[in-house]
């Protein structure tokens, strides 16, 4: 038991260095119903939510900030969509008034580890 629970949290890793984590606990499901995981960016906690099958979207924890629009910010955020989805983002935007990330992704040719 002990060894499958370290290989579950081995995959979730750790992407790009230490600058962003992936959560190892178990997805969260929002009153919605969508599966949403925590992932850490430069040390500040964001959600990444799938809306579809080929739509993510990635949120402050607070729901209410405005995303950072630096320039290390959009590729870090479009990493931990693919870390979470496992797929290849191709487009990004940013809606909600710049408090939400919205990527399409694909997913045939998923991402190799």
């Amino acid at each position: 038991m002990r060894a499958s629970k370290r290989a579950t949290t081995a995959g979730c890793g750790v992407l790009l260095g230490l600058v962003i984590m992936v959560s190892s606990g178990c997805a969260m499901q929002n009153p919605t119903g969508e599966v949403t995981r925590q992932v850490r960016i430069n040390g500040e906690a964001f959600q990444v939510t799938q809306l579809t099958e080929g739509t993510w979207t990635l949120t402050a924890a607070s729901g209410q900030q405005t995303l950072p629009r630096d320039g290390m910010a959009r590729p870090a955020m479009i990493e931990a969509i693919e870390g979470v989805s496992g797929c290849k983002v191709t487009d990004s935007d940013y809606s909600q008034a710049g408090r939400q990330l919205d990527a399409q992704v694909d997913c045939a040719g998923r991402l190799k580890n």
